[in-house]
């Protein structure tokens, strides 16, 4: 687990450290939206494809903004777009668009406090075989102590950008708070 504290902190009773009920106050911040499919004149990435540092940066030139220490960082595949359009498809089998791990040094240069995506944050599958599954996930939970958004429907966000010309936005998180819990149902608002 992160900062230090060994795995067996979790068990079938949940988190006895580093739970949900820490972020019981929500999060608040300035949130960046970098929409990849809008910087690829696609729709949607498809199931598996990669986003890499280049991509980010190119992003963040398109959107005129920069993701920096603190910020919340929402990374838009498109995936809901993809769902509502052609169905549901399985990503174990099929996969899911999202960072390569090389993007993690990135990840950490900026300090971001939160990383969210309409994934799982990983491309899937990961090119690392079984051992390495999730290594965005391992990285930013484990390694840096980011908070993750999994699973999110970033299109009316991403609409709303384009039409204010606008990636930068106040953004708000508030979980349901499960004592002991590793993960919670949220409601995330953006604010313009």
């Amino acid at each position: 687990m992160y900062n230090g504290f060994p795995s067996a902190e979790v068990n079938f009773q949940g988190a006895h450290r580093c739970g949900v009920e820490v972020a019981r106050d929500g999060i608040i911040g300035r949130g960046v939206l970098l929409d990849i499919p809008k910087l690829r004149g696609v729709e949607w990435l498809e199931p598996g494809a990669p986003i890499f540092i280049e991509d980010l940066e190119a992003a963040e030139r398109e959107h005129k903004v920069r993701v920096g220490e603190g910020d919340i960082l929402l990374v838009r595949t498109g995936r809901a777009r993809r769902r509502r359009e052609r169905g549901g498809w399985n990503v174990i089998t099929e996969g899911l668009p999202g960072l390569e791990v090389s993007c993690m040094p990135w990840i950490f240069e900026r300090r971001i406090a939160l990383l969210g995506s309409d994934g799982v944050s990983d491309v899937m599958p990961s090119g690392y075989g079984h051992g390495l599954n999730l290594p965005v996930h391992t990285s930013t939970l484990v390694w840096m102590g980011v908070y993750l958004l999994d699973n999110a429907d970033f299109e009316a966000l991403a609409e709303q950008c384009a039409r204010a010309g606008r990636y930068e936005f106040m953004f708000m998180l508030a979980p349901l708070v499960l004592e002991h819990g590793t993960a919670s149902l949220a409601n995330p608002i953006a604010l313009f």
